[in-house]
């Protein structure tokens, strides 16, 4: 499992990432049954290339609305309290090896 804190917002999607997300949508539709077929995010990928802007725009609006979303969560979102401990100056120093010596 990845570190981090799990209490973070997600991370806003691109339109690409709708766009994606909807063809696996109707994909499933198709046929429940099977699993995740990724040879259909290679199409999915040469029909994003070739979809006229007009289409993108519905995914762009999308993508719009879920960046104020992520800005509005990431506002109230406080990163963790920690992180890393600065070094004591004054602390003694380790033992050396002999390995390390010259």
């Amino acid at each position: 499992m990845a570190k981090g804190d799990p209490k973070k917002p997600r991370v806003k999607m691109s339109a690409y990432a709708f766009f994606v997300q909807t063809c696996r949508e109707e994909d499933k539709k198709k046929d429940p049954e099977i699993l995740v077929n990724f040879a259909e995010f290679s199409k999915s990928s040469k029909r994003w290339k070739t979809m006229s802007g007009k289409k993108k725009l519905k995914f762009d609006e999308m993508a719009k609305v879920d960046k104020v979303r992520c800005d509005w969560k990431m506002k109230d979102y406080g990163p963790a309290k920690g992180g890393k401990k600065k070094k004591d100056p004054n602390a003694p120093k380790g033992h050396l090896d002999s390995s390390c010596s010259v």
